[in-house]
């Protein structure tokens, strides 16, 4: 576990599907430029240029005359039959005329290539998946399968050729097993990369994606534990990028009133910003999708995020006073602000938090980073008004905007639609962004806690006639 992962998941020890038109599978397009060999193929020249050879295919059922086709170009073409630019399984009679001449005669290697294609080009909503499914069924009940053939059982037990119930029992079978998702595909005959992460197995990941959204507690890590082994390919990226948001979704979801444990936040922290590539903070492009389709898991991981910045901050900070006397004063200012970060919902909340540091600050996160493995302690900006001693805590609360300096810097702070709020997210800041406020005030007799009740007063419409016990620093 990290070091930030394990101030998010614990502040407290700081205060001491998709519908396609045309199917382009990702694993097609590698197989169709180096096809493998198999029994009943011939040769080993170059593979024919697959739009001329989707065209030769259409225009030799077009004049019945399919049989002449070679088993090495019959098997090419039945790997590309979803495969654009024309692929032969959308046009209803060169699909039909193309199947025909496999069936008939018998053709092994191309029956196994058109299945490999469909589960890689799976698509359940899409008609021509629907349609060439069909086709195949009907082909799988009457093919001279032999003893040693696994596909019959395989699409017995998991309903591989129905569109509807394939990623369904795929799906259960993962989660319900309590065995990783790839021994599951190898029972399946899923367990090539291809297929592993291929149509079929990316809807049955956003199925299993959907089910574990609605799980809670226990039932809810264990399913996300297995979604986070199901996601990994073999470089240990995100495999499904088109479930992107539905796996941040069946990852964040279940956890938007109940917190999970320290270890478990911890883990989905980490895991998240590794297949997002980044803290969204700092890097939104990635999570721009996950803003759109799934703001409810967004916001779960925007507040984990702000919690994690603010301890940041007051981490850093601690090592930055230089005597016991800054670090007193200091200790009233992390009281004040950890009992809004720990808000109990009868006072504001911090919504958003950024840390801006100047060259001292950055050296200590950075090492921080470092020496903990965690890339996410060196998401921050940088400040260009004060020393390379201070820090500047920027914080979104409602309709204010509040930097909070360290040492003897005022704070400062911003009602909506001022135009010189400074915006979060910024990785440096220019001389006067950040000490440019309406509102300035130095943090003035803070053992009499009159600064905070006066800062407390703007930021809830009311006036303090005594200190919340909150307030109050531990070692004060």
């Amino acid at each position: 576990m990290t070091f930030l992962a394990r101030l998010a998941a614990d502040p407290k020890s700081l205060t001491a599907r998709m519908r396609v038109g045309q199917v382009e599978p990702v694993a097609l397009r590698r197989a169709v430029a180096a096809l493998d060999m198999r029994e009943g193929t011939e040769g080993t020249s170059t593979d024919p240029d697959v739009a001329e050879l989707q065209q030769r295919i259409a225009s030799l059922v077009s004049e019945d005359a399919l049989d002449g086709l070679s088993r090495r170009d019959l098997r090419a073409g039945c790997k590309a039959i979803l495969h654009p630019p024309h692929p032969p399984a959308a046009n209803e009679a060169t699909r039909n005329g193309l199947l025909a001449v496999v069936a008939r005669n018998k053709r092994r290697a191309a029956f196994f290539a058109v299945i490999d294609a469909y589960l890689d080009g799976f698509a359940s909503e899409d008609e021509t998946i629907l349609s060439l499914a069909k086709k195949l069924e009907t082909m799988a009940a009457t093919w001279p399968w032999r003893e040693a053939d696994h596909w019959p059982a395989k699409i017995g037990e998991f309903a591989l050729l129905d569109p509807t119930r394939a990623p369904q029992l795929l799906a259960r079978r993962i989660l319900d097993s309590g065995s990783h998702p790839r021994d599951v595909f190898r029972e399946a005959g899923l367990d090539t990369p291809g297929r592993r992460f291929g149509g079929l197995a990316e809807a049955a990941f956003r199925f299993a994606c959907r089910l574990v959204m609605g799980m809670k507690g226990q039932q809810a890590v264990d399913g996300q534990r297995t979604l986070i082994a199901w996601a990994a390919d073999d470089a240990g990226k995100f495999a499904y990028q088109r479930a992107w948001p539905e796996f941040v979704e069946a990852s964040l979801v279940p956890w938007e009133v109940v917190e999970p444990s320290e270890a478990h936040k911890s883990a989905l922290l980490e895991m998240l910003q590794r297949f997002g590539e980044g803290d969204p903070r700092a890097k939104p492009a990635r999570w721009r999708t996950v803003m759109d389709k799934a703001p409810g898991a967004y916001a779960v991981l925007m507040r984990w995020l702000t919690r994690a910045s603010v301890l940041q901050f007051l981490d850093i900070v601690d090592r930055l006073m230089p005597d016991s006397a800054a670090k007193l004063m200091w200790a009233y200012r992390r009281a004040f602000w950890m009992s809004y970060l720990l808000s109990d919902g009868n006072a504001p909340g911090i919504d958003a938090a950024w840390v801006a540091f100047g060259d001292e600050g950055e050296r200590l996160a950075k090492r921080a980073a470092r020496e903990s493995g965690d890339s996410s302690f060196a998401a921050f900006g940088k400040q260009h008004d004060k020393s390379p001693q201070h820090a500047a805590l920027i914080l979104q609360m409602g309709d204010l905007t509040i930097v909070d300096w360290s040492h003897s810097a005022k704070y400062q702070v911003w009602k909506r639609g001022d135009p010189r709020i400074p915006e979060l997210f910024r990785p440096s800041y220019s001389y006067g962004a950040l000490y440019c406020a309406p509102i300035q005030e130095s943090h003035s007799s803070p053992s009499t806690y009159t600064w905070q009740k006066r800062l407390a007063q703007i930021i809830e419409g009311r006036a303090f006639y005594s200190p919340k016990s909150t307030w109050k620093p531990k070692r004060a």
